[in-house]
């Protein structure tokens, strides 16, 4: 299916509050959503059947979309998947996939900003609203959904749980976790001294700078859809968004380390991040009990030719879906 017809809005406005007690076909846009992406197939490839629901949670002022497959077999936990800047559930079918194939129920949203979500495109006033929009989609979900929690996050996606392990174990709490991985985690973005530079001289005088789409995988037909044909793509970074990565790399940079466990995949062509500084990082600030390397990935792990992609799900198979 193309893009050709979908109206994000339209899609957006469709939304129905998230509902775990409601059974029922998406109709519509959200349909049309849904078969887009192929969101609409992966309950029908679980082995005795799953239900799909989709809806909006509202998380600290925000307007969440918010999907569940949930398997009608018991589930072994609650798988969540998290994506990155730039990035929206839709993305994320192989990962989901692979969740639902290990007989896990799983949870995916789109942050702020980003897919069916309210927020400005691309922004967020400060990294600490992802943080609280995650606290109360679980404070929604967690009683409604069997455990152990696990966790996987793409780049932006791998920050925000590295966040909330290492300010939990700050204050004494217990992460919401029990076991978490990291793909491509962000701490600091690759040319970060430029970035820097290029923030402090035109922070002040401009309010977004053009999206400048770098090849972030090997599968051609991603990049083609990525570049071409998904309508949920943002065009320009705000420069707020910006500002608030800068401040929330120096709040990292400050936090304590901790002994929280935690498993890290990493491609080594990754020119969207700085993956030697980051995985350092990691390494210094958490217990990584393993470090997986993927020679010739890219930034996107979630969608690198198959090969290679196969080698990260092997990865998630092993230390999360265990």
């Amino acid at each position: 299916m193309t893009a050709a017809g979908f109206s994000v809005e339209r899609a957006r406005r469709a939304l129905p509050p998230f509902d775990l007690d409601v059974r029922a076909p998406l109709r519509g846009e959200l349909a049309s959503y849904a078969a887009l992406y192929g969101l609409d197939r992966l309950a029908g490839e679980v082995t005795g059947g799953a239900d799909h629901f989709l809806g909006s949670v509202e998380a600290f002022g925000y307007q969440i979309a918010t999907q569940v497959w949930l398997p009608r077999r018991p589930p072994r936990g609650t798988l969540l998947v998290l994506h990155g800047y730039f990035d929206h559930v839709g993305l994320f079918t192989h990962a989901i996939r692979r969740g639902l194939q290990r007989g896990y129920a799983v949870v995916a949203y789109d942050l702020p900003g980003h897919g069916l979500s309210s927020g400005n495109s691309g922004d967020i006033a400060d990294f600490i609203h992802y943080q609280e929009v995650l606290k109360d989609l679980l404070a929604v979900l967690k009683p409604r959904l069997p455990g152990p929690w696990v966790a996987v996050g793409q780049s932006t996606g791998g920050a925000i749980l590295l966040d909330h392990i290492t300010t939990a174990l700050a204050v004494g709490r217990k992460p919401a976790f029990q076991r978490v991985q990291l793909w491509a985690p962000l701490v600091r973005v690759a040319r970060w001294r430029q970035v820097t530079l290029s923030h402090t001289l035109l922070g002040r005088v401009l309010k977004q700078v053009p999206r400048h789409f770098r090849s972030s995988s090997s599968d051609p037909a991603f990049i083609d859809f990525l570049w071409n044909r998904d309508p949920f793509q943002i065009k320009h970074v705000p420069m707020h968004w910006v500002d608030s990565m800068l401040r929330w790399t120096q709040t990292m940079l400050a936090r304590p380390a901790c002994r929280f466990p935690v498993t890290v995949v990493q491609g080594d062509l990754d020119e969207t991040v700085d993956w030697r500084f980051n995985v350092d990082y990691v390494q210094r600030h958490t217990f990584v009990e393993k470090l997986v390397m993927v020679a010739g990935a890219s930034h996107h792990l979630a969608n690198e030719r198959d090969d290679l992609r196969e080698q990260v799900m092997a990865a998630l198979d092993r230390y999360v879906l265990t």
